[in-house]
């Protein structure tokens, strides 16, 4: 999978490491691992890079490129799919990504950091892969990557006399509309066709149906509506300027997904990943959050701590909105607020002010203020309801309570390299 522009990518980065390397204080990391596909063979000549930024804190994502270290060099896998990225600046806080960045033939499945399953989002990982900060002087090893193939449409367009449009400049617009019928939209742009005439468009929808249009000095064709399932790619797509597209025929290639091979060790560990989740990264705030599976609140607080974080607390409509998108909305979550603990004071047990509620009605708001009678042996807990988004308290008695068996834990930061704390420590 070797281009032709890896290579000056590679001096390019070489070069700016050698130019500032002595104009910035740093303590070298590392970080390395291999590259799988989702049958589990490696992955060759994929490049990984780890752009840098100084501090614990990712920058906003609008301002990613502003203060970045000077990055180190990246890594492309070998054929046992093996890379391998040193003299990281450190401390800071490093963007995961493949190179080309949103360009990649693969797209990041599943990533595992010390043992920790990491959960991306696929809407966000072409802007940037999953961000995470690196201490001073870490050796991050074990890495495991899982990628897959992105899901495109390639095409050729010609001209009227059926010869190949070379290195022209055309507008390439990619329509698609929901299998379910629900949504629909439309991207594209400037494109330059390839010296035979190719173009490439990676498409990020998902299942749907794609048609793409293509304009050149006034000329238009468009292409058949194209039904691509889930993971499938098409190869071949024809279309002819001054006419009809081409036939699809022997050169339509629709290519599906390889079949699954069915791996007791790998489906044990998603049954693993399954039970003990992974870390959802909101790129809004930067949080880490995860469900966990618990008996009770109390259990739920114990595996907070247990790994260095607390029961969700919500600042703002926007991330109890994004929550739920990302965890779904079947299930009753506990969070951080208790009723009662201090009547008329507002806010999270772990310290913080209540900026924003949603609960069910007046009356249960009345109630976060009132304590419980034996408030001490029985709290009144709080129950974030998935159904509804609204916010319910769960005295000693509701059936709420037997009914509510996961939590959603929340940490700020989410640091690899870090020693480990004293105690025993869960780790997924």
């Amino acid at each position: 999978m070797k281009r032709p522009y890896t290579t000056h990518f590679l001096i390019f980065v070489g070069s700016v490491v050698l130019l500032f390397a002595t104009s910035l204080p740093s303590v070298a990391a590392s970080f390395s691992g291999r590259v799988i596909d989702e049958e589990g063979q490696p992955v060759e000549g994929l490049i990984i890079a780890l752009p840098s930024f100084p501090g614990n804190t990712p920058p906003h994502r609008h301002q990613r490129f502003q203060g970045m270290f000077p990055p180190a060099q990246p890594s492309e896998t070998d054929a046992t799919g093996a890379f391998s990225i040193i003299n990281i600046t450190t401390p800071s806080v490093s963007r995961l990504t493949l190179f080309p960045e949103r360009n990649s033939d693969y797209e990041v499945h599943s990533v595992e950091i010390e043992g920790f399953p990491v959960y991306l989002d696929k809407r966000q990982q072409h802007f940037g892969g999953v961000n995470f900060a690196i201490e001073a002087d870490a050796d991050i090893k074990n890495v495991e990557i899982t990628v897959r193939l992105r899901m495109r449409i390639r095409g050729r367009v010609l001209s009227a006399d059926g010869t190949p449009l070379r290195n022209a400049h055309v507008n390439l617009m990619v329509k698609h509309r929901d299998i379910d019928g629900r949504g629909r939209g439309s991207g594209g742009g400037t494109r330059t066709l390839d010296a035979d005439g190719y173009f490439v468009d990676y498409l990020d929808d998902g299942a749907a149906y794609y048609t793409v249009t293509v304009t050149y000095q006034g000329q238009t064709v468009e292409s058949e509506e194209i039904l691509l399932e889930e993971g499938q790619r098409l190869d071949g797509l024809v279309l002819k300027l001054g006419g009809e597209p081409e036939p699809p025929k022997t050169e339509r290639v629709v290519v599906a997904p390889p079949p699954r091979v069915h791996d007791p060790a790998r489906f044990e560990a998603a049954r693993k990943r399954e039970r003990e989740g992974m870390w959802a990264i909101n790129p809004d705030n930067r949080h880490a959050y995860k469900v966990i599976r618990c008996e009770t609140r109390e259990a739920a607080q114990e595996q907070a701590a247990a790994q260095d974080a607390h029961l969700l607390v919500i600042n703002d409509k926007a991330e109890q909105e994004w929550l739920l998108e990302v965890f779904g909305q079947r299930e009753n979550y506990w969070i951080e607020l208790i009723s009662g603990s201090e009547e008329g004071k507002q806010q999270w047990d772990n310290g913080e002010p209540v900026t924003y509620t949603n609960w069910m009605s007046p009356q249960e708001a009345a109630k976060i203020t009132k304590p419980a009678p034996d408030s001490d042996a029985n709290p009144n807990y709080i129950v974030l309801i998935g159904m509804s988004g609204k916010w319910q308290v769960a005295h000693p008695g509701n059936p709420l309570i037997r009914m509510t068996e996961r939590a959603i834990l929340e940490k700020e930061n989410f640091i690899i390299g870090a020693p480990a704390p004293e105690g025993d420590v869960e780790k997924p």
